[in-house]
C-alpha cells in the first residue's frame, strides 16, 4: 500500500511539473499525414479506384459482377439446358451477382468521395507550390478523374437498383444512397440520404459534366503518369453522358455528346477497322473504335473474370466445345434478324444475310447439335451437363487476344454512339442522319466478298426497329440491351429471359417468378428494378 501512495503521488508531481509547459508540449508532434502528400502521389487516388472497379480475377470483378445480371434482363437472350435435377438458370435467379458488385461500387464512390474532400478542404488545390501546368495536366486532370468514376459507379448502380426516369414525372422513388462526402463517424455513414431517381441522376449528369470540363481530349507521356493512355478522357466522359441523358430521355442532349465524341476526337477514334479488333487487344494497343476499355492486358492488375463465361462461347482450342456458357441468342430474335428461317427446328441452315456480316463471322459462334452434325460443324458437347439441342448462336466477344483471359474489355466504343445518334435523330425527324449514322455501323460490317457491294439505307426506308436490330447485332453481350430500351421509353418484350431453357421440346412458360404473361413489360416496370442486397437493410438506418 506504501508503495501505491508512492506512486500517485510521483505521478502528482510529475504531471504538476509539466503543467508548467504550454499546451504545446502535448500536442503530436507526428499527426496523421495525408496519403497525399505530393502532387504526383495524387495520381494514386483514381488509380487504386480503377482497380476496384474493373479488375478482380475469376469472380471478383464488379463491374462484370453487375454487368452479368443486366445482361441476363434483355428479351435477346435464351438459356442452357442443365440436366441436374433441380438446378435451373434464369434471369432472377442471376441477381446474387449483384450482392457482391453493390459494396464494391460503394467502395469506389467512397474513395472518390474522399479524395475530392481532400481537395475541397485545401480550397480547390492542396498543392499550391505546383506550377500551372501540373495543375492543368493533373490534378485538374485527376479530379476530372475522380468526378468520373463516381458518376460512372452511380451510372450503374442506378440503372441496375434504381427506377427507370420518366420524361415529365415526378421521380420521386427513393432508390439507392447518394453519398457525395466521406462518411464521418458511425452515425454519418449509417445514416446516408437515400437519393430520389431525379436527385442520383441529377449528380450522375454533374459528375460527368465536370469530368468533361476537366479531363484531356488524350494521353500526353511528357506530363502525365504512363498508366494515363488507358484511363477516361473527355471522350469517354462524353460517352457517359451521352448514355445519362439517353436514360433520361433527353435525346437532344445526348445527340450533342454524340456530335461531340463524333465530329470533334481529332482522329482518334473511326470505324476503320473490322470489328474484331475492339477485341483481340492483350496490350495496351486499343482498336480504332474503343473510347474506354478494361487494360486485363497487365497480369499486375488481377488479370480476367469467369464470368465472362455465362454469356461468351470461348473455345480456348478453336476445336472443343465450349463447357461453361449458359446465355446464348434467344430463338425470336435469332429469326426477327434473319439469320435462320427456323431457328426451333434442327435445320441448321444460316442465311447470306448472317454470312455476310462480319460481326456475326468474327463475333459470333454457331453451335450445331450433334444429331444433325455436317463436316466442318462445331457442335454442344454432349458429355458436358449443359445441353442444347438445336442450332443455337453465341456471343464470341471476349478472350480473343492472345493471352486469352488478360485480353482487354472495351466499355466505350465509336459504333454505339454512331447508333445512338441514329436513333436520337430519327425521334427528332430526321431520317437522312439518322439513314447516314446508320450506314456507317452497317458498311464496316458488310462484307463484300459475300454479299456483294453494299447496300446503303435511304432515308425514305430507315425505321426504328431497323435501327434497333443494328444495334441489338453490335451491342449483343455488352450490358446494352436493357439500358437501351429503357432508355428509349418502349415495352420490353419477355423474349426467353423467363422461360425455360431449350431442350428437344418446345419450352413452357416458367411461372414461378411470375412471369408466365407473353405480354411485354413497361419500362417502369419493378422487374427491372433490382433488390438491395440484404446486407444494406441490416446497417444502414435510412433504409428502415
Amino acid at each position: 500500500m506504501k508503495n501505491i501512495k508512492l506512486y500517485i503521488l510521483s505521478l502528482i508531481i510529475l504531471l504538476l511539473a509539466f503543467s508548467c509547459y504550454d499546451d504545446d508540449f502535448f500536442a503530436e508532434t507526428n499527426p496523421p499525414e495525408s496519403p497525399w502528400t505530393k502532387l504526383s502521389e495524387f495520381d494514386r487516388a483514381p488509380i487504386g479506384l480503377y482497380n476496384n472497379l474493373f479488375v478482380g480475377g475469376e469472380w471478383d470483378n464488379p463491374y462484370v459482377n453487375i454487368i452479368t445480371p443486366k445482361i441476363s434482363s434483355g428479351d435477346d437472350v435464351s438459356w442452357r439446358h442443365y440436366e441436374e435435377p433441380g438446378y435451373w438458370r434464369n434471369t432472377k435467379e442471376y441477381q446474387r451477382y449483384n450482392t457482391l458488385a453493390w459494396p464494391q461500387l460503394y467502395k469506389v464512390i467512397g474513395g472518390a468521395n474522399d479524395a475530392l474532400g481532400f481537395v475541397k478542404r485545401n480550397e480547390g488545390n492542396p498543392y499550391p507550390d505546383a506550377s500551372e501546368s501540373e495543375i492543368k495536366n493533373n490534378l485538374d486532370r485527376v479530379v476530372g478523374e475522380l468526378h468520373f468514376l463516381r458518376g460512372f459507379c452511380y451510372y450503374l448502380l442506378q440503372t441496375t437498383f434504381g427506377h427507370a426516369y420518366v420524361p415529365g414525372g415526378d421521380n420521386s422513388s427513393l432508390d439507392i444512397p447518394l453519398r457525395t462526402n466521406y462518411p464521418v463517424g458511425a452515425t454519418d455513414a449509417k445514416n446516408p440520404k437515400i437519393g430520389t431517381t431525379a436527385e442520383i441522376f441529377e449528380q450522375i449528369i454533374a459528375d460527368l459534366k465536370k469530368a468533361k470540363e476537366l479531363l484531356p481530349e488524350a494521353y500526353n507521356s511528357s506530363t502525365m503518369h504512363a498508366s494515363y493512355q488507358v484511363r477516361a478522357t473527355k471522350f469517354a466522359a462524353s460517352a457517359m453522358l451521352m448514355r445519362a441523358y439517353f436514360q433520361k430521355g433527353q435525346y437532344d442532349s445526348a445527340r450533342y455528346e454524340a456530335d461531340f465524341i463524333i465530329d470533334h476526337n481529332n482522329g482518334q477514334f473511326d470505324l476503320s477497322e473490322d470489328p474484331i479488333e475492339a477485341w483481340n487487344k492483350s496490350s495496351p494497343a486499343r482498336g480504332r473504335e474503343v473510347i474506354f476499355y478494361i487494360p486485363l492486358y497487365d497480369l499486375s492488375i488481377g488479370g480476367g473474370t469467369n464470368h465472362l463465361t455465362f454469356f461468351n462461347a470461348f473455345d480456348p482450342t478453336e476445336a472443343q466445345a465450349n463447357t461453361a456458357g449458359e446465355m446464348f441468342m434467344g430463338r425470336s430474335t435469332v429469326k426477327r434478324l434473319g439469320w435462320m428461317d427456323n431457328p426451333v427446328t434442327l435445320d441448321t441452315t444460316i442465311n447470306l444475310k448472317a454470312k455476310a456480316d462480319k460481326r456475326f463471322t468474327q463475333l459470333f459462334r454457331v453451335r450445331y447439335p450433334k444429331k444433325t452434325l455436317l463436316p466442318g460443324q462445331i457442335y454442344d458437347n454432349q458429355n458436358n451437363p449443359f445441353v442444347v439441342n438445336r442450332t443455337t448462336i453465341w456471343s464470341y466477344k471476349y478472350w480473343r487476344g492472345p493471352k486469352g483471359k488478360e485480353t482487354n474489355i472495351p466499355i466505350i466504343r465509336l459504333a454505339e454512339v454512331y447508333l445512338t445518334r441514329s436513333i436520337c435523330r430519327f425521334r427528332a425527324g430526321d431520317t437522312g442522319g439518322a439513314a447516314a449514322d446508320l450506314n456507317v455501323v452497317r458498311k464496316r460490317a458488310w462484307d463484300e466478298n459475300i454479299g456483294g457491294p453494299y447496300v446503303n439505307i435511304i432515308s425514305a426506308k430507315i425505321t426504328e426497329q431497323m435501327i434497333n436490330d443494328e444495334r441489338l447485332i453490335e451491342m449483343f453481350a455488352e450490358n446494352d440491351r436493357i439500358d437501351y430500351l429503357r432508355g428509349l421509353k418502349v415495352d420490353i418484350p419477355k423474349g426467353e429471359r423467363y422461360q425455360p431453357p431449350i431442350n428437344d421440346g418446345e419450352p413452357e412458360p416458367d411461372t414461378r417468378f411470375g412471369q408466365a404473361s407473353p405480354d411485354p413489360d413497361p419500362y417502369t416496370s419493378e422487374n427491372f428494378v433490382w433488390a438491395i442486397p440484404v446486407e444494406e437493410y441490416l446497417y444502414n438506418e435510412s433504409l428502415k
